[in-house]
């Protein structure tokens, strides 16, 4: 039987849709108390009035704001994200082509850190005061200190610029449409994407280590794993099964934090390395005041935190069979 009822679940619908419909409403006033307007570009000195006029009515910037912002709010349910004013494409254009390449290398890059943060995590927390654990820790700690597009810049001198390993640019190479195959793709879009994914993952790692560490110690004292070893389990099954899944529980808390981190780093290195994603568009339509894929992009990246939240709340319930999400105790 399900530990999350039908009714939890629906609550947690509705409040992850209201939290949505405000970060829309605070988008929408943020973007507009912005200087200046994205028509700003197209309007010429030469350009009269009623051209001026004209301009303003065909982008909807007449209307009241209040009607704004219905639209607003009505069109970005509905998938009318509008057009954009640089590129000349319908911004869903823009979105889909450009939002699986973010989540290819920050969906990898979170996979790597939270695989291998709290497996260091667990094992320190097992071994806390040790020489192992001090070291570790220590080092941990210097790396989560370092800024990422350091850590990115340093990355593309020493494995581009000096050993020539690794690609430091762009998702793939240019290539003319008969030359490519599957294993050509696949291998190059490898090369372009391990720089990146290293930067992600090199302080990502530390974060979850820092929460699985104190959990992990925290749990060896408790009673269950006492009889566990008590039945003559070996160490490592009472560490892994037994210790390390109730340790699990305050990760995948972190987990939508570290996320949140990764999905705001993803402007910095998304420029530092030219991946064509949802970051380096952003940056791009900012920099460009192209407001209308401004918009969509925060918008997007809001549903991704969002729906991760839910997915958490869920997941609970997998790594802790004593929580009953939705249950009258």
């Amino acid at each position: 039987m399900s530990r999350i009822s039908t009714r939890y679940l629906a609550k947690r619908l509705i409040v992850s849709y209201l939290t949505l419909l405000v970060i829309m409403t605070i988008l929408f006033v943020l973007i507009r108390s912005m200087p200046g307007s994205f028509i700003s570009s197209m309007i010429t000195p030469e350009m009269k009035p009623a051209q001026i006029a004209r301009l303003q009515e065909t982008w909807g910037l007449n209307e009241p704001l209040w009607e704004q912002y219905l639209n607003f709010m009505i069109n970005y349910q509905t998938g009318d994200f509008g057009r954009s004013p640089t590129h000349k494409v319908p911004v869903w254009d823009l979105i889909i082509r450009r939002f699986p390449r973010t989540i290819i290398l920050f969906g990898a890059g979170f996979l790597v850190a939270y695989t291998v943060g709290p497996l260091v995590g667990m094992y320190m927390g097992w071994w806390r005061g040790t020489r192992r654990d001090k070291l570790t820790y220590i080092s941990g700690l210097t790396m989560y200190s370092m800024p990422s597009f350091w850590i990115a810049w340093l990355f593309i001198w020493v494995f581009d610029f000096e050993l020539g390993l690794l690609k430091s640019a762009f998702m793939v190479d240019q290539f003319g449409i008969g030359d490519w195959t599957p294993w050509l793709a696949m291998t190059n879009i490898l090369h372009h994407i391990a720089l990146p994914l290293f930067s992600i993952a090199f302080v990502g790692w530390v974060g979850a280590m820092l929460v699985m560490r104190p959990s992990m110690n925290n749990v060896t004292g408790e009673d269950y794993v006492f009889l566990a070893r008590a039945k003559g389990l070996s160490e490592r099954t009472v560490m892994m099964k037994h210790a390390a899944r109730n340790a699990l529980i305050p990760v995948a808390t972190q987990a939508i934090v570290g996320l949140a981190f990764l999905v705001d780093g993803s402007i910095l290195i998304e420029s530092v390395f030219s991946w064509p994603g949802i970051g380096k568009l952003l940056v791009g339509a900012v920099l460009g005041r192209d407001y209308p894929v401004t918009q969509a992009a925060f918008f997007m990246l809001a549903v991704l935190i969002i729906s991760m939240r839910l997915f958490t709340d869920i997941a609970y319930t997998y790594l802790d069979p004593r929580i009953k999400f939705g249950g009258k105790s």
